[in-house]
Order: structure tokens, then C-alpha cells, then sequence
């Protein structure tokens, strides 16, 4: 086709580089991106260009673009997935001679968009079903903390003859492994600070140490000021077992 002035060759290259097309993968298979992609030549191409043939070129070079900027991103993260587009098709680009940069719209096609729903919507009941577990995982380790309680458990739960149960020394290395099972990093601050407190005491088995460590603590809360709660410690120590002597009576 001929055009016989410089403005109907402008206006033809940019009917031809104005909301074009595109579709590009994502990461998610048989998830497409659509897109409609505007390029701006700067400066406008002199008089001797062809506005059909290179407008073809700006269109095959911005839709490569679009793919590359687009392959390796989520659609269900759609926001992320607009700004990496912008940035990369905003950079100043040349095809057939012309100068130009681009801006797209970028949008799912309604399958696509329910591909999407769908993938959410499972993402979210699996993540329940997760989280479920996990939470029945650490109440069961924290409930089997201790010999006689996972004893008790395997008394009930398992069909073994009695005497073929673990003995005290195997129940105690299992019951301290259970122990150590992780909580969730979402507890709040001072649950987890509780609980490594408690396995701490735990590590310690004869009441005169377990006394010694509430008097440690007590102190350490006096020098924080805290004396109300120093003493409650005392208290506690107080009511705490007391080592049985072996001193014999006269």
C-alpha cells in the first residue's frame, strides 16, 4: 500500500504498534498472560520507512520482549507480573531503523483467571489440611514429652505384649526427642521462651538443682526490678520437693 503523505505513514505505523496483542506463557502450564502493548517511536521515523513492514517488526520484537519478561512469573501473583512487563518493555528498544518504547495492559483471559481461582482455592484447602496436621503432630509430641505419658500412649494405642515395651531408658531418650520437636514459628514470642524454660528445667532431674535454678531465676528477676515476681519464684521453690536425706536417724 501507498501512502503519499509523512502523516498518513505516521498514522498507519501507529494503527499498527497501538493496542496489538499478545499472549505469552507463565509459569504455571496452560496459564497464558494477555496482553495489549503500545509502542511510542522516538523520534518518529523519517519519511522512507515501510509503516506495514515495520510495524511487523516492532510487534514480533515487543511480543519476545513480553515473553521473556513474563515466562518465569506466577499468574496468580498478577501485580508482580504487570510491573516486571512495564519495567522491561519501557526500556528503549530499535527495530527496522525505528527507535521506540512500549507500555502493555496485562490482564488473564476468563479461562485463564479460573485456572487461577482454581489453583488458589486448592492452595488454600491444602494449606488448612497442613496446618491441621502439623498442629495435631506437635500436640501429640508435646503430650508424649515424658516416659510415663508415652508409655500410657503406647499401652493404649498398640496390641504388643507388655513386656516387650521399650524399658525406662529407651522411653526417656524417646520421650526427649518428642521434646525437641519444633513449634511453629508464628507462636508468640513469650510461648516459645516458655518452652525452651521448661525443657531447660527439664534437663535437670534432682530437685536440689531444679530448687538451685528457681533461686537463680528469683535473683535475676530482682535485678530486673521485677519483685513481686521474684517472690512468687520463692514460693514455688518453697513448695517444690525437697531432696529426701540419707542422713540416718539417732
Amino acid at each position: 500500500m501507498t501512502y503519499r503523505t509523512r502523516r498518513a505513514r505516521r498514522r498507519a505505523l501507529r494503527r499498527g504498534t497501538t493496542d496489538f496483542p499478545a499472549t505469552v506463557r507463565s509459569s504455571r502450564p496452560g496459564i497464558h498472560f494477555t496482553l495489549l502493548i503500545t509502542a511510542t517511536p522516538c523520534p518518529e521515523p523519517d519519511d522512507v520507512h515501510d509503516p506495514h513492514d515495520t510495524a511487523n517488526h516492532i510487534r514480533q520484537d515487543l511480543r519476545a520482549a513480553a515473553a521473556d519478561a513474563l515466562q518465569a512469573h506466577d499468574p496468580v501473583d498478577l501485580p508482580a507480573a504487570r510491573d516486571a512487563c512495564d519495567r522491561h518493555l519501557s526500556a528503549a528498544r530499535t527495530a527496522a531503523g525505528v527507535h521506540f518504547t512500549a507500555t502493555a495492559r496485562l490482564t488473564l483471559a476468563p479461562d485463564d483467571q479460573a485456572a487461577v481461582n482454581e489453583l488458589l482455592a486448592q492452595s488454600r484447602a491444602q494449606s488448612i489440611t497442613d496446618a491441621l496436621e502439623s498442629q495435631r503432630t506437635q500436640a501429640l509430641a508435646e503430650r508424649l514429652a515424658h516416659p510415663a505419658a508415652l508409655l500410657a500412649w503406647l499401652l493404649h494405642n498398640s496390641a504388643i505384649d507388655p513386656s516387650a515395651l521399650p524399658d525406662d531408658n529407651t522411653l526417656a531418650d524417646l520421650a526427649q526427642r518428642l521434646a525437641r520437636y519444633p513449634r511453629y514459628a508464628s507462636e508468640p514470642f513469650e510461648v516459645q521462651v516458655l518452652a525452651v524454660v521448661r525443657d531447660f528445667f527439664d534437663q535437670f532431674s534432682r530437685p536440689e538443682q531444679k530448687r538451685m535454678l528457681m533461686q537463680l531465676l528469683a535473683d535475676a528477676m530482682r535485678g530486673a526490678r521485677q519483685p513481686a515476681h521474684a517472690q512468687k519464684i520463692e514460693e514455688l521453690r518453697e513448695s517444690a520437693p525437697r531432696p529426701v536425706s540419707t542422713t540416718p536417724s539417732r
